[in-house]
């Protein structure tokens, strides 16, 4: 835990994340809704695609998050933090930690550990498995790419006439 007891997060960095995931989640739609629209749509740019939408979708989650942290202001601190640790340990509630990756805001009780508040529960999972399906899929993508192949099979004829 840092020093300061009563840790949050800075608004003007969570309207920053909002900002940037809205951005990146036009720009990595408007991606994968050009792979799918060619004239001659390909495995690999299906692939492409569905991994451009699986990191759109990351990033979507990850400013609901966000968002929800936004609306989630100091007054309300205390009584999500009473709700999230129960009343046996409200007594012994001794600080806020706030963190932006994973994103959250920990309240911290003395000898229980830190109690998650304010951000749901299923938002971590869901934007690191939806990370991992992009790393997935481009890394799919790329070994079916013509480029990729024309590369292996130059790699493969030149190891012949060595």
């Amino acid at each position: 835990m840092s020093s300061d007891p009563l840790q949050e997060h800075n608004f003007v960095s969570l309207m920053g994340i909002v900002l940037i995931a809205l951005i990146a989640v036009t720009a990595l739609t408007t991606y994968a809704w050009v792979c799918v629209v060619r004239r001659a749509p390909t495995l690999s740019g299906g692939l492409r695609a569905g991994a451009s939408l699986c990191a759109a979708g990351a990033a979507g989650v990850y400013a609901w998050g966000a968002v929800q942290l936004l609306r989630f202001d100091i007054t309300e601190h205390q009584q999500a933090c009473q709700r999230a640790v129960g009343a046996g340990r409200a007594a012994r509630l001794d600080g806020y930690e706030a963190t932006y990756f994973p994103l959250r805001f920990g309240c911290h009780v003395a000898g229980d550990g830190t109690f998650t508040a304010g951000v749901p529960g299923w938002l971590n999972p869901a934007a690191l498995g939806l990370a991992l399906a992009t790393a997935a899929l481009a890394t799919a993508a790329a070994a079916t790419s013509p480029a990729y192949r024309a590369f292996r099979a130059r790699r493969a004829l030149g190891g012949a006439h060595a």
